[in-house]
Formats: C-alpha cells, sequence, structure tokens
C-alpha cells in the first residue's frame, strides 16, 4: 500500500524486480484509473501484473493498477473531494485554467492520492512514466518520451501524439513530462472490457515498457 484514499480507502502498488542477469535500467512506473470512470485502465494493468508474475519485467517496475479507488467505486472520473486528480499535480501550470468538471484542487498536490504517487516516484526514482487512459486510441508523450512511444505505436497500431489537443494544466504530463524532462507516456486506449480489443491491442506496447518481450 503507498497511501490512502480520501475516504480512507489503500491505494496498491506491485513491484516486480528483474532477474539477477538482466542489465541494470532506470526504473519504471505503470499507473491506471487516475480518473475514476476509466476503470478499464485498472484492469489492463491488472492483467499485465498476473503475466509479471509469470515472467518478471527486464527492469525494476512498479504498477499502481488504481490510484483513484473512490472514484472507480463511485463512477465518477473525480475523486471524492470531486477533485480531477489529472489537475492536482504541482506543474507550474497548476491552476491556470479552470473548467467545470476539472477541479484543480484548493492547492497542488492537497489530494492523498497525488501524494501517494508523488511519493512512490520520488521514492523510488521512476524515470519511465506510463499513464494509462481512456477513452481516446493514441500514444502521447512528453519529456524524453518520443522514442518509446514510437516503438508502443508500432506495436498497438495507435497513432503517436505529442499534443493532446486541448490544455492540460496540473497533469501529470506536465510535471513529469514537460517540467522534469522524465521519460513520460500517456496511452489513451479504448473504452472497452478488459477482455475486448483494447488488451490484444495494447498488451505488447504495456509489455514493452518494462523490457519484456511480447512472448
Amino acid at each position: 500500500m503507498i497511501g490512502q484514499t480520501v475516504l480512507g480507502r489503500p491505494i496498491e502498488a506491485v513491484h516486480f524486480t528483474p532477474p539477477s542477469y538482466a542489465t541494470p535500467k532506470p526504473p519504471a512506473l505503470l499507473f491506471g484509473a487516475i480518473h475514476g470512470d476509466e476503470a478499464v485502465t485498472q484492469l489492463m494493468l491488472e492483467r499485465l501484473a498476473d503475466e509479471l508474475v509469470e515472467r518478471p519485467p527486464g527492469r525494476d517496475t512498479w504498477i499502481v493498477p488504481c490510484v483513484n479507488p473512490d472514484g472507480v467505486i463511485a463512477g465518477t472520473r473525480n475523486n471524492a473531494n470531486d477533485v480531477d486528480l489529472n489537475r492536482n499535480f504541482g506543474a507550474q501550470n497548476w491552476g491556470t485554467a479552470r473548467r467545470p468538471g476539472y477541479n484543480p484542487g484548493t492547492a497542488a498536490e492537497d489530494q492523498p492520492e497525488t501524494q501517494a504517487l508523488v511519493g512512490l516516484i520520488e521514492r523510488v526514482g521512476a524515470h519511465r512514466l506510463i499513464a494509462v487512459h481512456a477513452t481516446y486510441r493514441m500514444v502521447n508523450w512528453d519529456g524524453c518520451g518520443e522514442p518509446l512511444a514510437q516503438e508502443m505505436a508500432e506495436r498497438c497500431g495507435y497513432p503517436v501524439e505529442h499534443d493532446m489537443g486541448y490544455p492540460t494544466p496540473g497533469s501529470f504530463g506536465a510535471k513529469y513530462g514537460v517540467e522534469r524532462r522524465l521519460e513520460v507516456i500517456t496511452l489513451e486506449v479504448p473504452y472497452l472490457t478488459v477482455d475486448e480489443r483494447g488488451w490484444t491491442d495494447c498488451r505488447s506496447a504495456l509489455r514493452w515498457c518494462v523490457d519484456l518481450p511480447s512472448d
């Protein structure tokens, strides 16, 4: 457990270590369901974790399947404080664009879910950061993530996009990609159940992120 939600639910993380013979590489962190109405992303990362139990990744890997359990249970985009967690990160542009439904919070990183994710990244020194979202089909990148985005796109067939097409102040990508220049990917998957085409499309791309061959 890396933290708790507003309502006291645990935020769980799974840690995988590479085989001893693997070449040391910076840690990867993958997370889903930062928006509660994108629960399919939780299911996809749980399925990826199941595969990594049987076959360890090639780099130190942390998976947080669900950042926003309160929102998933309620079926809402935002957390129990009605804050959009992907507008709550401490980027320089936090709070510069306020729209209905995209509440950034009273202050940057004032939400326990955001604090849990930020704390984990700082603690483990993760450099490769993969945020899984729904409902588009695209591989978006920030920071130094373009080469990885191209590799993932080859495996899932989605287009590579540097611009989401709308402003995202206070977003995960703004803080860790634009400002800190880390390897940040936002993988936008279709809003389908995990047993449908979304998992088939994205399985190989997600495995590539953690240096695990397709099969």
